[in-house]
């Protein structure tokens, strides 16, 4: 009875350093960090872990061998859905702008009413205290389910990346109504005509930022 008992412990080990090692190595060790890639991708390393705990027939290299492959599909689904626009958009989302210059973006209410809870909203608004809707400039729910607030008085929007790691963001631009050509304009009158030389290029409220891979900072307000 007591060999039973050590041979679950050690397979609750086993299960739980793989797991815990590859949450850290891929930083979600936080349910805010999560997608829901992970989420879902954690149930089923929670269903491999407890259904084979009381299983004596399925050797232990076996166990060590399943859970090392579930691990390495949820990473292979997370780098493909960071790489794949239309991936991404299924698995982890969009961000949805509420309200925008003080108005009210009542299309995105509509279209995404399944994520909306106006009263949810508020709650976070609350949490941030703020009690009403009055005098918010911006507002937006991230990927995370953190809601975002600039009010009127700060007078500032949020800063959009346009490039990440020579990827040019259409929608970000569309957003900001800007064209890839004044992108690319912008990015030559600093001298950085090669995407690839750029790591980060973000809108700053009036300029753009950009980081080129060497880590050195360049910015325009034009």
């Amino acid at each position: 009875m007591i060999t039973v008992y050590l041979w679950v412990i050690l397979k609750l080990l086993i299960g739980f350093s793989l797991i815990i090692t590859y949450l850290n190595l891929t930083g979600r060790n936080q349910i805010a960090m999560m997608s829901a890639v992970d989420l879902v991708g954690n149930f089923i390393l929670g269903g491999v872990v407890g259904g084979i705990l009381y299983n004596d027939k399925l050797p232990i290299l076996h166990y060590i061998a399943l859970l090392i492959l579930c691990i390495l599909f949820m990473a292979l689904f997370n780098y493909l859905s960071r790489k794949i626009p239309d991936l991404r958009k299924r698995t982890i989302g969009e961000p949805i702008t509420l309200i925008r210059d003080g108005v009210f973006l009542i299309d995105n209410f509509n279209e995404n009413a399944s994520r909306i809870d106006l009263k949810d909203v508020a709650t976070a608004l609350r949490m941030q205290n703020i009690f009403s809707f009055d005098n918010i400039d911006f507002a937006q729910i991230e990927t995370t389910g953190h809601v975002s607030v600039i009010m009127k008085e700060e007078a500032k929007q949020p800063a959009r990346f346009v490039i990440h790691r020579g990827e040019i963001f259409d929608k970000e631009l569309e957003i900001l109504q800007r064209s890839e050509k004044w992108l690319m304009d912008t990015l030559a009158g600093l001298g950085l005509s090669d995407l690839q030389q750029i790591f980060l290029a973000e809108w700053v409220g009036d300029h753009l930022l950009v980081v080129t891979t060497d880590g050195r900072t360049h910015g325009s307000r034009k």
